[in-house]
């Protein structure tokens, strides 16, 4: 089982041993083993990685995400062929219809709108939890109404301010795109190893996206994303610049707890479900089948 993701902030080399990652910095040694990593986050411009433990990382199903000048996530490395049987899967993919994408859509968006009425609940913002379950209900095919966005502007207002903006550069933003990033490439990393296409989405469909799919999937991931941020703002813990006790906060948001199917599980967990879920959808031509996570309250999951 997969249960760890790194965060690679030293400078240093990283290679193979043994079926483990090696990791040597400032004189010290330490070894993963691989079968336990999920996601790799390199954010020193200092560090090595040999091409023996990168072609690993694929056989693996590890991911790996490298970082800019900032700091901030910019590239990703995704292991390729893992499915068994892929073409069948982009067959799938390729024949489904425009009506079955936009059931799917409507599936994704009210999942997304009841998890953020949960999120404000749970920041006793009862009022404005009510009025998104009421919109949540209202969701048609293809939210051919857009309450995806009108839902957001009473969420993040309740949740952030009346006067937050989710594209202006301030600390909850910064906080927010990091996590979001890191739970976007875990949803790339488990749509590639079940044999999709991430550049074909259901609703997304931009050509310059590469993670079309990835970026319909993490919607009813997000708002376990902002209440982290805000519970990190409740504790005076954000600040402009990323510091290393928050990013690993953030990393760490794979491995909380979500509902999924009334049985608790971790967010790697969830997003892996939700993706094979897909496959029985398409298969059956079923919207209803698509099965998406649901927020219980902010904690982390206790492996066994």
């Amino acid at each position: 089982m997969t249960w760890r993701s790194l965060l690679i902030s030293k400078g240093g080399k990283l290679s193979l041993h043994q079926q483990q990652m090696l990791i040597q910095q400032e004189g010290n040694e330490f070894t993963v083993p691989l079968e336990d990593i999920a996601i790799v986050v390199v954010e020193s411009r200092e560090t090595v990685i040999t091409l023996p433990l990168l072609s690993a990382f694929g056989l693996y199903g590890i991911t790996l995400l490298s970082c800019d000048e900032q700091f901030l996530p910019c590239g990703q490395w995704l292991p390729f062929n893992q499915y068994y049987r892929q073409l069948k899967t982009l067959k799938l993919q390729l024949e489904t219809s425009l009506p079955l994408k936009k059931q799917l859509w409507q599936r994704i968006v009210q999942q997304k709108i009841r998890n953020q009425a949960k999120v404000l609940s749970l920041c006793q913002l009862r009022e404005k939890s009510e009025r998104l379950l009421r919109l949540a209900n209202l969701v048609k095919s293809g939210d051919k109404d857009n309450l995806e966005a009108q839902s957001a502007v009473i969420y993040f207002s309740g949740l952030f301010g009346t006067h937050f903006r989710r594209k202006e550069d301030n600390a909850i933003n910064i906080h927010l795109n990091y996590a979001y990033t890191v739970v976007r490439s875990a949803v790339a990393r488990s749509l590639v190893l079940y044999g999709w296409l991430p550049q074909l989405g259901l609703f997304h469909h931009s050509e310059l996206n590469a993670f079309n799919l990835a970026d319909d999937f993490i919607e009813p991931f997000r708002p376990l994303v902002d209440l982290l941020v805000w519970n990190l703002l409740e504790k005076e813990l954000l600040s402009q610049n990323l510091s290393p006790l928050s990013k690993q906060q953030l990393i760490k948001i794979l491995h909380h707890q979500l509902f999924f199917n009334q049985e608790k599980v971790s967010v790697l967990t969830a997003i892996d479900k939700s993706v094979a879920s897909l496959q029985i959808a398409l298969t059956q031509k079923n919207a209803a089948l698509l099965q998406l996570p649901e927020i219980d309250t902010l904690q982390e999951y206790q492996y066994e």
